[in-house]
């Protein structure tokens, strides 16, 4: 089976940070989020997103693409709490954030129960790991598995989500049930993948659930990281035809609601 070539730990600097990569996949993907060509509008989501105190979750961190951009703008008294299962990646992404005491990294894998899940290693994408099986043959890894509702439970505040689960988004988002009926300006962006998605098992529907039941609506993310409303069916749609997608989820402003 081909691996990713491992080409040593090398530093690359974005914007105002610096991130740690140690394989050619990696660093083709720092180099495309330094030269602003992938990433680009969840950063300014972010931006416009969060502010000093407020609490921050990232879910699937790998190497800390946007942790740090989180931590930034959370500040000095606010928090993160960065979740990477996968051991090596974890070791980049405590590279990057030691600095940084305001962000906790854990390294766990975001599930809809607390125990031992198995990580199937992507053989050349990195950023590609994933805790449900998809049928491909892959090298293997026991990690550890955390309900959000359990991992975050000593938190009083919880005010942004970022998921990015390889497949696994609806296990992770059923597993924050608690955490989003608690806190209902909580705002989620979650990688929306159907066919992913699809090969797990899950689909529409049971990604839209959770969300719905704490009244959640989806948005589509602009390129200037701003959103606009759209309705269950148009995003799922939308991360159709594009393959993958960031949808952003927040209490209904309007009070009318889109299904």
């Amino acid at each position: 089976m081909l691996r990713a070539r491992d080409i040593g730990i090398r530093s690359v600097r974005i914007g105002c940070d610096r991130v740690f990569v140690d394989s050619v996949d990696r660093y083709l993907a720092a180099w495309a989020r330094k030269l602003r060509l992938r990433g680009v509008a969840v950063q300014r989501l972010i931006a416009r997103r969060l502010a000093a105190g407020m609490t921050a979750v990232d879910v699937g961190a790998n190497v800390g693409w946007h942790t740090l951009a989180l931590a930034r703008r959370v500040g000095a008294s606010g928090r993160v709490v960065a979740l990477e299962p996968d051991a090596r990646a974890f070791e980049l992404l405590g590279r990057a954030v030691w600095r940084w005491p305001h962000i906790e990294a854990r390294q766990l894998a975001a599930a809809d129960y607390s125990g031992w899940a198995t990580l199937y290693l992507a053989p050349l994408d990195q950023g590609d790991h994933r805790i449900v099986p998809d049928g491909e043959e892959r090298r293997r890894a026991t990690v550890r598995a955390v309900s959000l509702d359990d991992a975050l439970a000593d938190l009083p505040r919880v005010d942004f989500v970022k998921i990015s689960a390889g497949g696994a988004e609806v296990m992770v988002l059923r597993g924050l049930r608690r955490t989003l009926a608690r806190q209902p300006e909580i705002g989620v962006l979650c990688a929306v993948s159907p066919a992913l998605l699809e090969r797990a098992g899950t689909g529409a529907e049971a990604l839209f659930t959770p969300l719905r039941e704490a009244r959640l609506e989806p948005h589509r993310v602009r390129s200037d990281g701003s959103v606009e409303p759209i309705t269950a069916s148009m995003a799922w749609s939308f991360a159709r035809a594009r393959g993958s997608v960031p949808i952003y989820f927040q209490a209904d402003q309007t009070g009318a609601g889109a299904r």
